[in-house]
């Protein structure tokens, strides 16, 4: 089962981190910020949320 992930727009500094690190699973797609988990293995999402500088991003255990 792949991870979820949380994003929260409120404190999103929108640095493009995440975008430029797994584009397959942070993307924007018709102008929303879309995530897909299951595009990357567990490791690589937590660590490209893990590196997150707002803090906007957070895995839902």
């Amino acid at each position: 089962m792949a991870l979820e992930v949380t994003w929260d727009s409120k404190i999103c500094t929108h640095s493009g981190n995440c975008v430029k690190t797994l584009p397959q699973v942070f993307k924007v797609e018709g102008g929303k910020f879309v995530i897909d988990p299951a595009a990357a293995d567990d490791s690589r999402v937590r660590t490209t949320v893990a590196a997150c500088p707002s803090g906007a991003l957070k895995i839902k255990e």
